[in-house]
Parts: C-alpha cells; structure tokens; sequence
C-alpha cells in the first residue's frame, strides 16, 4: 500500500492493473451510466505496461469522461478510449470524440465541480456537472494530471496522465 495515497481516511490499495482491463471497464461503466450501447473504440499497444493504480478509481473517471463523450457526441459521431506510455515512462489514457466541444475559454469552468457550461432552463444535456471534475480529483489521487483539447463542433479529446512511477517497468526498477 502507498501511504501517501489517501482520499479522506481510505488509503488507495494500488494492485498491478493491465490498461485495457482498465478501458473495458470504463466503458462498461460509461454504457450502463448512459444507458446506450454505442460503439466505443478501444485502441492500445499489445506491449503497453500494466499500471500501479487502484482499478476502481481509475475506471470511474475513464467511465466519467467516456459518460460525457457519449452524452455529447451525436450518434453517428465517434468516440474512443486510447492509452499509450509516454516519452517520460508515464501511461497516458485519451478518451476522444467527434461531439459539440467545447470553446477553449470554457474548459476551466467545465473542470469545477457542478459548473454546466449551459446554464439555461431549456439546455439539452442532463448531468450535475460533475464528471469532468471528479475524474480530475480521481486522477490526481494517482499522482496524475487531467489535460483537455477541444474546439466547438470538432470534439474533445481528454487526456489523464498517470507519473512514470504509477507504470510497472518503473514501479519495478526502483
């Protein structure tokens, strides 16, 4: 167990997790959050690294983000999950669709907990405004960090880095 790992009094128990253990799932969790059964593309390197994470967190922000893709993306739109280790050791996880986006001025107030971009009475998507913020506080939990690439009517791709520490070639060299 990592000491320095802690969400109130539960410490993270962080077994060795394989990455598309992990994806698979996310989306399960974002299809039953969602109630659709769309097409998700998975896409990960045969070699990728497993990771130094606790399962349950990392997929609830990866169902999280994949919630919101779907929720966003019209259904003939795409939406993905990819992970790949990044030039420093660390695994990266994109989860990228082809939906509304987001103006890039936005994307700090879309990361505060129950922040909704569209705040009228007659906005169109339901939610508390809070998976794009839990997912970042999860990912931080694991030493991570929470980037966003969006564009109004070209998608977002989210992104969660998780340190080189947290892969299993570093875990097990040091």
């Amino acid at each position: 167990m990592f000491r320095d790992w802690k969400a109130g009094s539960s410490p993270l128990m962080p077994p060795l997790t394989g990455p598309q253990d992990i994806a698979e799932q996310a989306v399960f969790m974002a299809r039953s959050t969602t109630g659709e059964n769309r097409a998700i593309a998975i896409a990960m390197p045969a070699n990728l690294p497993a990771v130094l994470v606790d399962p349950r967190r990392l997929c609830q922000a990866l169902g999280n983000l994949l919630s919101n893709a779907i929720k966003f993306t019209l259904a003939e739109g795409r939406v993905a999950i990819t992970a790949y280790t990044r030039t420093d050791g660390g695994i990266s996880f994109a989860i990228e669709d082809t939906g509304i986006g987001m103006a890039q001025e936005t994307i700090a107030a879309a990361l505060e907990p129950f922040r909704q971009l569209d705040g009228s009475l007659a906005r169109k998507f339901e939610g508390a405004g809070l998976g794009l913020s839990l997912a970042r506080a999860l990912t931080e939990l694991h030493g991570g960090t929470v980037g966003i690439v969006s564009a109004v009517g070209s998608g977002t791709t989210v992104t969660v880095n998780l340190p080189a520490s947290r892969s299993e070639k570093r875990a097990l060299s040091t």
